[in-house]
């Protein structure tokens, strides 16, 4: 009886040392798969890093206007009309800011040569031709002038 006792007793710790074991590959597995999906993540936010770096200065423009200023990411052609309209303008600047006034109508503020430039730009739909357009012309409006009274 002692025997079968302790026959019992080896079998059982036996069995759970085994069961420990295949268990820890398990988990060796999960966690270096882990390890290599953080890598590749790491290795595409590098890829991705050196996209933003290789922007135009025109294109740097629009992005910080944009993105930064306005905090608005989904305005692409809007972008496009700052880097293919207004950049070449401002481009000699010292500052430059833009107000969001409405959904369709943009206020940029600029130096030229130490003198405050204002710049209205809207945002109009041309229903015969489905597309979204832009149209910028000099004001007078500041926006202290036009908000704050």
């Amino acid at each position: 009886m002692k025997y079968y006792f302790l026959s019992l007793i080896i079998v059982c710790f036996s069995a759970i040392l085994l069961a420990a074991g295949c268990g820890k590959e398990k988990s060796n597995n999960i966690v270096s798969e882990q390890k290599q999906q953080q890598q590749q993540q790491q290795q595409q936010m590098g890829i991705e890093d050196e996209d933003t770096t290789a922007l135009t200065p025109a294109e740097s423009f629009a992005s910080a206007l944009c993105q930064d200023i306005l905090d608005d990411d989904s305005e692409v052609d809007f972008e496009s009309y700052l880097i293919d309209v207004v950049y070449p303008k401002v481009s000699g600047s010292t500052k430059v800011t833009l107000d969001k006034v409405s959904n369709s109508i943009f206020l940029l503020t600029y130096f030229d040569s130490s003198t405050e430039k204002h710049m209205l730009i809207q945002k109009y739909y041309n229903p015969q031709k489905t597309e979204i357009f832009f149209e910028s012309s000099e004001t007078s409006l500041s926006p202290s002038k036009q908000f704050l009274k």
